[in-house]
């Protein structure tokens, strides 16, 4: 920060009178010309340091805008990808553009990036998680688009950056709990509600987010005509809310009860499939029990 302009005028008073040379000319007079013009120094000197505070400032604003080689830049560009395009360089040689922009071939629509260290590297390591699709319909890439996302990264990256790209199957979320509803409609009617109402949750989810056991116990609760949601530690069956993770190798783990609160391994849920791996994990409407508000 500049000093002001009476610091810089007492400094140089200060400075100039240790020079034995110029004693004889001093004078306690502001208007003599010995302080005239050291007053004058002095005020160029403060208008030199005031354009050094807004030049500095300046430079620090674009450095905080700029984010190249930050995570966040990498994972802008890959929303920008285009799966079956090839990159062209610029004239200059400085940066990596498409021809033509096409919207319908930028897959990845969500990204998500986290640092860790590898002692095998000695260095931070960033993953980019990414999944195709929108709402409720999120999936991960194939095996040839996650070849492509990857040999991009590769061509972008700066040199001496370790990164990867990584996709997997979402996350089974299986509620298992007790319903109570008040009877004014029939069960149909109620598991529909409640499946639109599960979907809703896993669609507002923000990407790479936390699961809640408890928001997906309101979730359920918010439907009309529920009456309560219970966890029944009698039960035949353990109840709770419940998840099961793919890794990179499409290998589904065991079902977890989520004590309060879960980190998605893809980024998103869904419902089972009931197919290959899922074909023991169960719906919504499965794991769901209703039963009267009036019944015990």
């Amino acid at each position: 920060m500049s000093r002001t302009l009476t610091e810089i005028y007492n400094e140089a008073v200060e400075a100039r009178n240790q020079y034995l040379e110029l004693t004889e000319l001093t004078n306690n007079s502001k208007m003599s010309i010995i302080n005239a013009f050291t007053w004058v120094t002095s005020a160029a000197i403060f208008s030199f340091e005031k354009l050094m505070d807004v030049f500095m400032l300046d430079i620090a604003t674009v450095f905080s805008n700029r984010i190249n080689g930050t995570p966040a830049y990498y994972a802008n560009a890959l929303l920008k990808w285009q799966y079956g395009d090839d990159l062209v360089v610029n004239e200059e040689g400085t940066a990596f553009h498409y021809p033509t922009i096409d919207e319908a071939k930028r897959i990845i629509t969500h990204v998500s990036y986290q640092e860790y260290y590898s002692s095998e590297f000695k260095d931070n390591v960033l993953i980019l998680k990414v999944a195709t699709g929108t709402g409720s319909n999120l999936s991960r890439l194939t095996d040839e688009e996650l070849i492509a996302a990857r040999a991009y990264l590769n061509q972008i990256k700066f040199a001496g950056v370790k990164c990867n790209v990584v996709s997997r199957k979402g996350d089974v979320l299986v509620p298992r709990v007790t319903v109570y509803y008040d009877g004014a409609v029939s069960k149909e009617e109620l598991y529909d509600k409640i499946d639109e109402a599960l979907t809703q949750f896993i669609a507002d989810m923000k990407f790479d987010s936390l699961i809640y056991a408890q928001k997906v116990i309101d979730a359920i609760q918010s439907v009309e005509h529920v009456t309560d949601v219970y966890i029944d530690p009698n039960a035949a069956v353990e109840q709770g809310i419940f998840i099961a993770q793919y890794d990179d190798n499409d290998g589904l783990g065991p079902l977890q009860k989520i004590v309060r609160k879960c980190y998605t391994s893809s980024g998103y849920a869904k419902q089972s499939t009931k197919e290959n791996e899922e074909n023991l994990l169960p719906t919504f409407r499965e794991a769901i029990a209703l039963k009267l508000d009036s019944e015990q």
